[in-house]
């Protein structure tokens, strides 16, 4: 992705609190039978430099068995997003170069995919993914509380 270097964010901290604020991300990857791309739910671990982005891919999509290549991946997490008018912009009034533009804030998150087989590891995370997303309290899934 284009990115001018004045407006780059190489602060994790920042980056993982718009993937927790905005947790439903485009997954991108790349296998024998060309580009595939999802759209899910995800659940950020704080594991490693830079996290661990969980999901769960329902056993009917094919684009599970895609990720068995060990192939790079990429989760894109939209934040805020909007128009910028060249009116807004006080150097408009004073020479008139100003051009429109589009604010946004994104996160491309590159990885190697690993496919879990595990059922008591997909409860789990089914789980915390029910809790993540703001069940209450008091909410089961699986018979399983969420934590807190």
């Amino acid at each position: 992705m284009y990115q001018p270097e004045h407006y780059r964010v190489e602060d994790v901290t920042q980056m993982h609190a718009l993937m927790r604020a905005r947790p439903f991300a485009a997954f991108i990857s790349h296998g024998s039978n060309g580009l595939y791309a999802t759209h899910l739910p995800t659940v950020l671990k704080d594991e490693g430099a830079y996290g661990v982005v969980e999901c769960h891919l329902a056993r009917a999509n094919p684009h599970w068995k895609e990720l068995a290549e060990g192939n790079e991946a990429l989760m894109i997490f939209q934040g805020a997003e909007g128009y910028i008018t060249p009116n807004w912009y006080p150097s408009k009034t004073l020479h008139g170069k100003v051009v429109p533009t589009w604010n946004y804030a994104v996160v491309h998150a590159y990885g190697r995919p690993e496919v879990m087989q595990d059922k008591e590891w997909l409860r789990r995370h089914v789980s915390r993914t029910h809790c993540s997303a703001g069940a209450k309290r008091t909410a089961a899934v699986d018979g399983h509380r969420c934590a807190g």
